[in-house]
């Protein structure tokens, strides 16, 4: 299982989306590949901020039709996830590393999972001994 990250999903709603990423992903089997109840209400959020205009309807045509393929593979943050929730805060803490909750909580999904955290920000969560990373953005990590 690969979580993605918000970066991961927002990268495909760009007009250009990255090569890399695009090859990444088509290396992965659709089936691995799941989405967050976090970054799904990330996306909406962002959605819903924008000005009402073109910008706004194109970006809200795109994540719904995102949203609509991971239907089916979004995972939500059960309560069996809080002690991995309260490890990645208490870390984030002692290492003067800080993370934003929903950060912390989309980790806690991914290590709940033994899943891979698919990211562009990698540096935001290397920290995280028992959390899996991948770069879809680097080259190397296919």
């Amino acid at each position: 299982m690969i979580l993605l990250d918000t970066n991961v999903l927002s990268e495909l709603m760009r007009t250009h989306p990255s090569p890399n990423v695009l090859r990444w992903l088509d290396a992965q089997a659709d089936t691995d590949l799941h989405n967050s109840v976090i970054s799904k209400a990330e996306i909406e959020l962002g959605v819903s901020l924008l000005a009402n205009g073109k910008r706004r309807l194109g970006l809200s045509a795109a994540a719904d039709a995102l949203l609509a393929e991971f239907r089916e593979r979004c995972v939500a943050l059960p309560c069996a996830a809080t002690p991995f929730y309260a490890r990645v805060a208490e870390a984030s803490r002692s290492l003067g590393r800080p993370m934003s909750i929903e950060d912390m909580q989309i980790a806690a999904i991914a290590m709940h999972h033994a899943a891979a955290l698919a990211t562009r920000n990698v540096k935001d969560f290397d920290f995280l001994a028992d959390l899996k990373l991948r770069n879809p953005w680097d080259a190397a990590d296919g």
